[in-house]
């Protein structure tokens, strides 16, 4: 466990590209098996992503997990309604998963946004994904009332919420 040594901050247009590196390889590592594996080989680290990327960050709130000044995962949250937070995507590279990284930027946002008066954090996520063992952990349930969603390939996606 590293969490301690974890330090979380904005992310800055500069850590676009650790952002993607970050976004493909947990991609093609998480979902192996779930995504068509030519999907998964297909995916790569572009410059164009890039600096799409470094505009997207400037655009949308944003953190990044760093340990020893490397930037090993990101979250980024959706524009808030109705003092809800929504987590729009959370990544840790593959080779700091389960290390605390993860747990570090959700219990980061989810903290700061209760300061503000927020009540609930959403996040959708695959049905059977491998993300569902980390949400139900930190006391995200599935929301009942909510019909399952069709992702990209037919994949289902549940929404997941936790009380702040």
């Amino acid at each position: 466990m590293i969490d301690n040594k974890i330090f979380i901050r904005r992310t800055l247009p500069q850590d676009a590209g650790n952002i993607q590196k970050i976004h493909v390889t947990a991609y093609k590592t998480s979902y192996r098996g779930l995504l068509p594996d030519d999907i998964l080989d297909a995916l790569k680290i572009e410059e164009e992503k890039i600096e799409r990327t470094k505009i997207y960050v400037t655009q949308i709130e944003s953190y990044v997990a760093v340990y020893q000044q490397q930037v090993i995962g990101f979250v980024h949250l959706a524009l808030p309604q109705d003092k809800v937070l929504e987590i729009q995507a959370l990544y840790v590279h593959p080779q700091f998963q389960r290390l605390g990284a993860g747990r570090a930027l959700v219990e980061f946002v989810c903290a700061s946004k209760k300061e503000l008066g927020f009540s609930k954090c959403e996040v959708w996520t695959f049905k059977n994904g491998p993300s569902l063992p980390f949400y139900y952990k930190l006391g995200f349930v599935q929301e009942l009332n909510v019909q399952e969603k069709s992702w990209k390939y037919g994949l289902p996606i549940i929404k997941l919420s936790k009380k702040l």
